[in-house]
């Protein structure tokens, strides 16, 4: 599936919710040889922004001994190495420090970016960052690291930052050949364009239908028992307006369709997709009219296809991610209507 280099940041933008078109007239100055570059373009784009507002800080506990009390004394260690002669005092206390978790991700990220295949103004660029970070400590990346890290709630611009700076740590490649570290293509990982497509369409739909509630909601069996042996349901997306609830499962594949090897110029629709739809619908007790969509990514043809099943519209419909964006969301809006 070969989806334009620009379509994946906006995708990445709602995913990630850091949606700024004005952005992309940045992006779309330069012409990248891979997707290396591009992705290590967005990192220095909001690293950038980062460094002008300041880094972010945070309270640390800090174990010292010191000659004067700060925060709490630490008696039994105090006691046990004898500072009552030395004339120190183990102290515990709070230190408003840069030096957190999040700025040692995103200062070591940027040495791992210096050594990977990209332009020397790239990394002319990302060397002139370094001196924001003199109080961070560099760190080793690994996955213990990653996952201490923590959004940090309402500040969307330094999210997309750490959300760039996992992806890169998660998807980075040594390149024995060349010496050099390299990324993975972004869009052959099944696994992450499904997160990022299920992401956009959510944060897609809440950023645009004001009046509607937007949720990944869970849905309970229509049972008198309750049993945890039951798989649980929960939707990718539901969208609630004062007439109507709209149920939206998105799926990832390079083919919507599935077939037979007896009839193999015969395709059908996925089943099993079908067939956890209507069961989501099925078990959603409203009084409000119920429809369901199954939601997929292409980049060739245009799929739409509805019917009606046991009173409840079933729709099963792709986007096209290879057009222009605004064509793209001009769709997004019609599927829904």
């Amino acid at each position: 599936m070969e989806i334009p280099i620009r379509n994946i940041y906006f995708l990445l933008s709602y995913a990630w919710k850091h949606y700024k078109p004005s952005d992309i007239n940045k992006i779309d100055k330069n012409n990248f040889s891979n997707e290396t570059e591009f992705f290590y373009q967005i990192f220095d784009l909001a690293l950038t922004k980062y460094v002008k507002k300041g880094l972010h800080r945070d309270y640390l506990v800090n174990k010292k001994s010191l000659k004067t009390i700060r925060g709490k004394v630490d008696f039994n260690q105090t006691i046990k190495k004898l500072g009552f002669r030395s004339k120190k005092i183990e102290c515990i206390y709070d230190d408003y420090s840069q030096n957190n978790t999040l700025n040692k991700l995103i200062y070591s990220t940027i040495f791992v970016v210096l050594k990977s295949k990209i332009t020397v103004e790239q990394k002319q660029s990302l060397k002139k960052k370094l001196v924001f970070f003199n109080a961070v400590s560099k760190v080793k990346i690994d996955k213990k690291l990653i996952s201490e890290i923590r959004l940090v709630r309402g500040n969307n611009s330094l999210n997309f930052l750490i959300n760039i700076c996992k992806y890169i740590n998660d998807n980075i490649g040594f390149d024995e050949k060349e010496g050099k570290y390299d990324l993975g293509s972004f869009v052959k990982n099944k696994m992450g364009m499904a997160a990022v497509f299920e992401n956009f369409t959510l944060n897609f739909y809440k950023s645009k239908l004001q009046k509607a509630k937007v949720s990944s909601e869970f849905i309970k069996w229509d049972s008198d028992t309750d049993d945890t042996m039951y798989p649980t349901m929960k939707t990718d997306i539901t969208i609630r307006n004062e007439n109507k609830v709209i149920v939206i499962d998105t799926k990832y594949y390079n083919n919507m369709f599935q077939y037979h090897y007896l009839n193999s110029d015969k395709p059908k629709f996925r089943s099993g997709n079908i067939y956890q739809l209507y069961t989501y619908l099925n078990n959603l007790n409203e009084d409000k009219e119920i429809e369901g969509m199954l939601l997929y990514p292409s980049t060739t043809s245009t799929v739409r296809n509805e019917r009606v099943i046991s009173g409840k519209k079933i729709m099963i419909n792709n986007i096209n991610l290879n057009q222009d964006w605004k064509k793209i969301e001009e769709e997004m809006l019609d599927l829904i209507e």
